[in-house]
C-alpha cells in the first residue's frame, strides 16, 4: 500500500500483528461488505477499506500481507502451521533435486530476518523435505524429535517442521560437502596421513556413537550406506569435517539414484547392496528389521571406508564389482552370497579384500586400521544376526581403537614410499573412478 493515510485509518481501528492476516468480511453477493476487510473468524472489521474503493487495492493487500506472515525460526525443532498462502522464509530455492517414497528434498536459503538459527554471517542454507502424506509425516516427526532429544552431533538434527495446506515440511542443515561417498571422490587423492586416518576412525566412532543412541531409543536407521552419511565441512579443510549420520530422504538429495528395493518395514528404500543376509526372508514373513541389522550394514559401509582410506576410489568401486554376479547385470553387490536353497555365506570377494587390506603398511598386523578390520569381520559382518555386536560394544571397541591412536602414534600405521600399486583384485574392469557403488 502506498496510501499513508489508509495506513493511519487502519491502524487508528487497532490494528496489530494478532489480526493478520486479514479476508473479507463478507462475499461478492454482500455488496456493502465485501470490501470490508475483517481478521480470520471475523471478530474484528476494519471498515475503513471500503474508502479504498471497489479497484484492485484490497484485491492486492490480501496478496501482499503473506510475504510479511512468513515465520520467524528461532528454535531448533519448532512446528509452524501456515495458511496456504503463507509464504516460507527463503532467498533461494533450487528445483527439486531427488524424490523418494516418501518425499521431495530442496536446497533452499533462509531469509537472514526470518532466522535465529545460523549466525549473522553464516549462509543459512537448508535442505527441504517436502512430504505430502500425513501419516508419512507423523511418522518421521516422532523419531525426528525423538532424535532432537538425544542431542547427538552425529545425527542430522531438525531445524523446524511445517505444515502449509496439505504440504508438510521437514528442515534440516544442508551438508555442503555432500555424503560419504561425495567426500572420497573429492578427497580421492588427499595423501593417506596418520592425521587423515585419525580423522577417520573418530568419525567412525562418531557414528557409531550415533546408532548406539538410536538403538539405546529402541530406533533402528535400517539404511545405513555410504550415501546417508552427510558430511558438514569445517574451515580447517578435509580431516576437520562431521560425519551426520541423516535420515534416507534428506541424504538421497546428495546422491545418484542407486538399486533400491521396498522394504517390509516402515522404512521406505534399502540400498540393496548393504542388506544383512536375513533382509529377504525377514520381508517374506513381513518381520520387522531388529537393531542388528544396523550392524551389518554399518560393517559394510566401514569396510568400505577402510578400502577407501587405503587404497582409492578405484578400490571402493572395483570392491563393489567383485561382489555383482558376473552372469547377472543387475546384481546388487552384496556382502554375502547364496546359493539357491542354501544357507547365505560370507562373500569371497570379501574374504578377498580383507586379505589385501592385512598385506598393505596401513592395514597390517598391529595397526589401528587393521584391528578395525578384524572388528569388522568378527564382530558385524556376521551371517547370524545374535553373533554380531550391539552397538554399546561396538562403541567401546573402536573408542579402545581411537585411543590407542593417542599414545602410540606407530599405531596409525605408515603408508609406502612410494605408494604400493592397487592389487588386480581392486582394479576390476569398469571400476574406474566414478563408477557407482
Amino acid at each position: 500500500m502506498e496510501d499513508s493515510a489508509a495506513i493511519e485509518q487502519l491502524i487508528d481501528e487497532g490494528i496489530t500483528d494478532e489480526d493478520l492476516p486479514l479476508c473479507r468480511n463478507g462475499d461478492d453477493s454482500d455488496d456493502s461488505e465485501y470490501n470490508v476487510l475483517a481478521s480470520l473468524g471475523g471478530n474484528k472489521r476494519f471498515p475503513s477499506s471500503i474508502s479504498w474503493g471497489k479497484g484492485d487495492r484490497v484485491d492486492n493487500f490480501l496478496k501482499k500481507q503473506w510475504v510479511v506472515q512468513a515465520p520467524i525460526l528461532d528454535k531448533p525443532g519448532s512446528h509452524f502451521v501456515l495458511e496456504p498462502e503463507c509464504a516460507l522464509p527463503l532467498t533461494e530455492c533450487e528445483t527439486e533435486q531427488a524424490k523418494g517414497g516418501m518425499g521431495v528434498v530442496h536446497k533452499a536459503k533462509l531469509h537472514p530476518a526470518h532466522q535465529r538459527l545460523f549466525k549473522v554471517n553464516e549462509q543459512a542454507y537448508v535442505a527441504i523435505k517436502e512430504v505430502h502424506r500425513q501419516a508419512d509425516f507423523i511418522r518421521e516427526k516422532e523419531n525426528l524429535d525423538m532424535i532432537q532429544r538425544l542431542q547427538n552431533r552425529h545425527l542430522i538434527p531438525l531445524l523446524a517442521s511445517c505444515q502449509r495446506g496439505s504440504t508438510y515440511y521437514f528442515l534440516f542443515p544442508w551438508a555442503d560437502g555432500g555424503t560419504l561417498r561425495d567426500f572420497w571422490e573429492e578427497h580421492d587423492s588427499k595423501p593417506r596421513t596418520p592425521r587423515l586416518i585419525r580423522w577417520a576412525l573418530d568419525q567412525i566412532l562418531g557414528l557409531v556413537d550415533g546408532i548406539r543412541a538410536l538403538h539405546n531409543h529402541n530406533i533402528r536407521h535400517g539404511d545405513i550406506k555410504p550415501q546417508n552419511i552427510l558430511v558438514f565441512e569445517e574451515p580447517k579443510g578435509a580431516s576437520s569435517a562431521i560425519l551426520v549420520l541423516a535420515d534416507m530422504g534428506v541424504s538421497k538429495f546428495h546422491k545418484e539414484a542407486t538399486d533400491l528395493r521396498k522394504s517390509a518395514t516402515l522404512t521406505a528404500e534399502s540400498t540393496v547392496s548393504y542388506e544383512a543376509p536375513e533382509a529377504d526372508e525377514d520381508q517374506r514373513n513381513n518381520k520387522p528389521r531388529p537393531r542388528r541389522y544396523d550392524m551389518w550394514s554399518a560393517g559394510c559401509m566401514f569396510l568400505e571406508f577402510t578400502v577407501w582410506l587405503v587404497y582409492n576410489c578405484t578400490a571402493v568401486n572395483g570392491f563393489h564389482k567383485q561382489r555383482k554376479d558376473q552372469n547377472d547385470p543387475f546384481s546388487p553387490g552384496n556382502f554375502f552370497s547364496r546359493e539357491p536353497k542354501q544357507s547365505a555365506e560370507i562373500h569371497p570377494a570379501v574374504t578377498e579384500a580383507t586379505k589385501h587390506l592385512r598385506e598393505h603398511p596401513l592395514c597390517k598386523d598391529g595397526t589401528a586400521l587393521g584391528d578395525l578390520v578384524t572388528l569388522i569381520n568378527d564382530r558385524l559382518l556376521q551371517i547370524r544376526p545374535e553373533d554380531r555386536a550391539k552397538a554399546p560394544e561396538l562403541y567401546n571397541r573402536v573408542k579402545a581403537i581411537v585411543d590407542a591412536t593417542a599414545t602410540k602414534p606407530e599405531y596409525l600405521g605408515q603408508e609406502a614410499n612410494p605408494p604400493r600399486p592397487i592389487p588386480n583384485f581392486f582394479n576390476y574392469p569398469g571400476s574406474r573412478k566414478g563408477s557407482s557403488s
